[in-house]
């Protein structure tokens, strides 16, 4: 495992890679799911009032930790269940993005879902595609097994449904700017400003298959998706930006605070550079954000169907 990271990546590029990747998930990252107990109070506190806490805090850990437990009891089926949940999740948040400056019908709830599938997760499928070496290297070395055929086979599995969903992205791509741009054309009468976040899923793509993964990854996550689902929940909390900064920072402090730690230890662990440290270190900021990650999107989806339900109830009354 560790000759492996050495091989491809070079260790001290490669834990700077890594505690770089850990310190941008922990200042935007963290926050993002860490604040998830305001989406749950806002569901259950008119059930439950001031014991909202008292649902919301067992579900939500049970889920994480039931999420940790299956890496290491199934760990090829767990981060092909993860990867797609993943793709799911950032595509719908692409797609509340878009629904915020685009009018246009509904599209039905299968193709909404496989549309969001196939473009979130164009940062996992096309990797697949065209670096799947490095995806394997980096799977040997997050996959809590001691068989070497788990990762191969993860990446296997991910190319076939790379190879499925990609051709579904184009076409949704597609259909997405050819929407963008009949919007601004409706509601203007000439073309007007291009919204630059209908092309995220190109761009995207592109940078996924020119850069590590590591940095692709940490590109989107960070600077897309974490910072669209902030200003949404900002939005939904009625908070100025000053008050929602006061929330945010002490999560992020504490995050960095650990991140520091574990730098430290990596590179002075045994009086000199840890080296074996690299995948541990890898192994846990991928498995804690998996755990983070489930029952955060499990959350917003249902909070999504509570607010489409209490919309269509205020239409017909």
């Amino acid at each position: 495992m560790l000759m492996t990271a050495v091989w491809l990546f070079g260790a001290p590029e490669f834990s700077a890679l890594v505690l770089s990747a850990a310190t941008l998930v922990a200042v935007l990252g963290v926050p993002h799911g860490g604040l998830d107990h305001w989406t749950g109070r806002r569901l259950l506190a008119s059930h439950f009032r001031d014991r909202w806490w008292l649902m919301f805090f067992p579900g939500y850990l049970a889920v994480g930790l039931a999420v940790a437990a299956a890496w290491f009891a199934f760990p090829v089926l767990t981060v092909l269940g993860f990867f797609l949940l993943s793709a799911w999740h950032f595509g719908r948040e692409d797609q509340h993005r878009i629904a915020e400056i685009q009018r246009t019908k509904r599209s039905s709830a299968t193709v909404e879902h496989l549309s969001a599938i196939a473009l979130g997760g164009l940062v996992i499928w096309i990797p697949a595609i065209v670096r799947p070496f490095e995806m394997e290297g980096l799977l040997r070395m997050i996959v809590p097994s001691n068989d070497s055929q788990d990762a191969a086979q993860i990446v296997q599995w991910t190319q076939w449904l790379a190879m499925v969903l990609c051709p579904m992205a184009i076409l949704f791509l597609v259909r997405q700017l050819l929407s963008d741009r009949a919007n601004r054309i409706g509601s203007k009468g000439s073309n007007g400003a291009i919204e630059w976040s209908v092309w995220v899923p190109l761009a995207t793509a592109g940078i996924a298959a020119v850069t590590p993964i590591l940095v692709s990854f940490t590109a989107y996550f960070c600077f897309w998706h974490s910072m669209l689902g902030l200003s949404r929940l900002r939005s939904q909390e009625g908070l100025t930006r000053p008050q929602f900064m006061m929330a945010v920072l002490p999560l992020s402090a504490l995050a960095v605070g650990g991140v520091a730690t574990l730098g430290f230890l990596v590179r002075f662990g045994d009086g000199g550079p840890a080296i074996h440290a690299i995948p541990a270190s890898l192994q846990t900021l991928f498995i804690g954000l998996s755990a983070i990650a489930v029952p955060h999107l499990l959350l917003h989806e249902w909070s999504d169907l509570a607010q489409r339900k209490q919309a269509k109830t205020e239409v017909m009354s």
